[in-house]
């Protein structure tokens, strides 16, 4: 890798610049250099004092690296929902989904199964994908276009996850198997009718707001960082086992019957801290979530001390 290389990569990498703004100013940059390493070389001086002489000119790689991004015409924003986006989204919607659902479960069980609950579970994840794309996106043709497919992808996959998860669990706690049960599957809360009809509605006015209103509004809207894939679900899997963590062994009976299956015993004491939980006096249970997230902050810092604070921002 030649010494314009690793200085362009070292300015644009680890940015949360978009991929299609990268490509556009590698080769813009590197234009440049080659431009100064040539009035370097005619004045003649040898390849390598050039090279060194045209970075130097050009100026520190995190200064600038930071200023480019801050200064995108394009305000970070991508022309299309790149694979990366698209598993973003999905992942973000599917975090927000089941907060929602722990959180009525151990907290609201009241309003489980009510017209709340199920307007709530449409709103929460439509909207997700709603600020998601607008923030995200600067085609506005393009919005309306992944919002559609998105919402439509979330929904498909949402109900094969939770009919899964039924059809495991529902034996489990000793109910009757969804597949052997007969009762109406729109007793279900899976193919809940409020549930469905409420997220095609919201879905539609997400649709209509980013045509009419959204390209003016968004349009100066800066998107501040692009996560990795990595990154992404390693958050969302974090915050997902630390709700497990707090609501084991008690709340979740699901899990609370696997464990004593894995244990062969019954639950008879707990006891726990932020790191780990002891079941029974014998079997330890790391809070998997918080480690995982003590990490990401880990790395966060990393990234601050290498690039600078102004690269996430």
């Amino acid at each position: 890798m030649s010494g314009f290389e690793v200085y362009i990569k070292d300015i644009l990498n680890e940015r949360g610049i978009n991929e299609h703004d990268k490509k556009d100013l590698e080769f813009e940059i590197k234009d440049h250099l080659i431009l100064l390493k040539n009035e370097y070389l005619d004045k003649g001086l040898s390849e390598n004092e050039a090279i060194k002489l045209s970075i130097k000119d050009f100026g520190e790689s995190n200064s600038i690296g930071n200023s480019i991004k801050n200064n995108l015409p394009s305000h970070n924003k991508y022309p299309d929902f790149t694979f990366r986006e698209k598993i973003q989204c999905l992942s973000e919607m599917f975090l927000i989904y089941f907060l929602l659902l722990f959180s009525c479960v151990t907290f609201l069980e009241k309003y489980v199964n009510s017209i709340f609950f199920y307007v709530c579970a449409a709103l929460v994840v439509t909207l997700t994908s709603f600020l998601f794309i607008n923030k995200k996106v600067n085609n506005d043709k393009n919005k309306v276009k992944n919002i559609i497919r998105i919402n439509i992808q979330f929904f498909i996959i949402e109900k094969i996850v939770m009919s899964l998860f039924f059809i495991i669990a529902l034996p489990i706690r000793g109910g009757t198997n969804i597949l052997e049960t007969k009762l109406p599957l729109m007793n279900f809360y899976i193919f809940n009718w409020i549930y469905i009809i409420g997220f095609i509605l919201l879905t539609l006015i997400s649709v209509i707001i980013t045509k009419y209103v959204m390209n003016k509004v968004t349009h100066n809207i800066k998107n501040n960082y692009n996560n990795t894939i990595t990154s992404t679900i390693l958050f969302i899997a974090s915050i997902l086992f630390i709700i497990m963590y707090i609501l084991i062994p008690n709340r979740f009976y699901v899990l609370r019957k696997i464990l004593i299956s894995i244990m062969g015993s019954d639950i008879t004491d707990v006891s726990r801290n932020a790191f780990f939980m002891v079941i029974n006096n014998n079997f330890i249970i790391p809070n998997i979530g918080l480690i995982i997230l003590i990490i990401l902050c880990i790395r966060l810092v990393l990234h601050i001390k290498k690039k600078g604070f102004k690269s996430i921002l």
